[in-house]
């Protein structure tokens, strides 16, 4: 009995892990998103991680000392990029 209560506590766990990396919430049922809403939602994580980025080259720059400027460059314009999309997202979405 012990071991069944421990296999569905380990399979709820993991249900709702998947639904964390999915939607960014702690949430049994994730709620449906419209697509206007998931693609806002992809665009803010993809902004989040080519921010990420640009840190990390800074980091790299500063502790190596290597020129990264063209690297952060590509990524700016890339970052001016997503921010458009997202204003645009955002107005068809309201």
């Amino acid at each position: 009995m012990k071991k069944l209560i421990v296999l569905v506590l380990v399979v709820l766990a993991v249900w709702i892990g998947v639904n964390y990396v999915r939607t960014g919430h702690l949430t049994l049922f994730p709620s449906a998103l419209s697509p206007e809403a998931q693609r806002l939602h992809d665009l803010e994580a993809e902004l989040a991680a080519v921010q990420a980025q640009i840190e990390q080259a800074g980091r790299t720059a500063g502790m190596t000392g290597l020129d990264t400027s063209a690297d952060v460059a590509a990524l700016t314009i890339r970052k001016a990029k997503i921010e458009k999309e997202i204003a645009a997202a955002r107005g068809t979405a309201r």
